[in-house]
């Protein structure tokens, strides 16, 4: 199970320097836990 935050969610959109390191457990979708909270937060932040 990976469960993905909205920090690496962020980075990974942003294409920062960490963003490599969230590829990879992202891309596991068959693995890939979503928080709401996390949809909720990275939807604020973008929409800004």
């Amino acid at each position: 199970m990976n469960v993905v935050d909205s920090s690496a969610w962020l980075e990974y959109f942003a294409d920062g320097d960490n963003a490599g390191d969230f590829a990879e457990p992202i891309a596991d979708i068959d693995r890939l836990v979503v928080p709401s909270i996390t949809l909720f937060e990275v939807f604020k932040r973008i929409r800004m």
